[in-house]
């Protein structure tokens, strides 16, 4: 048990670092992060409770997903909310002590590292099987009832959130660009495909595939 929570926290941290990266990248935040950063620029709240509130919206859609099969320790996803924050707080700080240009290298090389970071904290978390955070819970949920592969549902749900957000700077907030940009874009897609080299590439050299869905 002690392993898995070390591994739930660790991948959660592995997530923030690359949330940061995609902050200081300035080319849009990850699609995970992308409606509650919206909602920030549009009412002014902090970030952290807009993304508790979010999340605690995609706990209310699990429960419609799964109903019956929904199990009560999913509510510990409230918990990841607050973790999941601080943990993101503080990796922006130790990121700002990183040099950044606004050049193209530079642009690259944090999106590249913020995709990454993201895909192998959720491998790292996921298979914990303690509560994933709300998003990935929402994925996990649709894989459970469709049997589909995690990381092609993770692809079509981190493009719905960008467009969701997208709409929502589009409607509400003077830039449309406001939470969304060229990185998101590519993050929505991006994230999924990484997600599943970092599996296939773990399988071969292991001999073991990881199963992110825990049923």
């Amino acid at each position: 048990m002690l392993k898995r929570i070390c591994l739930f926290v660790v991948g959660l941290f592995i997530m923030s670092v690359g949330v940061a990266f995609s902050i200081t990248s300035t080319l849009g935040t990850t699609p995970i992060s992308s409606i509650s950063y919206a909602l920030t620029l549009i009412t002014n709240i902090n970030i952290g409770i807009t993304t508790f509130v979010f999340n605690a919206a995609l706990i209310l859609l699990q429960f419609l997903i799964l109903r019956s099969k929904f199990q009560k320790k999913r509510l510990l996803q409230l918990i990841n909310c607050v973790l999941f924050g601080y943990f993101t707080d503080l990796s922006l700080y130790l990121v700002s002590f990183i040099p950044f240009e606004h050049t193209i290298p530079y642009y690259v090389l944090y999106l590249a590292l913020s995709i990454f970071l993201i895909a192998f904290g959720i491998f790292v978390y996921m298979p914990a099987n303690i509560a994933p955070l709300p998003g990935e819970g929402c994925v996990e949920a649709i894989a459970i009832v469709t049997d589909w592969r995690f990381s092609t549902i993770k692809i079509g749900f981190d493009a719905t959130m960008v467009t969701i957000a997208l709409i929502m700077c589009g409607l509400w907030y003077t830039n449309v660009f406001g939470a969304v940009y060229i990185g998101t874009l590519i993050s929505a897609f991006m994230v999924g495909f990484t997600l599943r080299q970092i599996n296939n590439v773990y399988a071969r050299i292991t001999g073991e595939a990881v199963n992110v869905v825990n049923k």
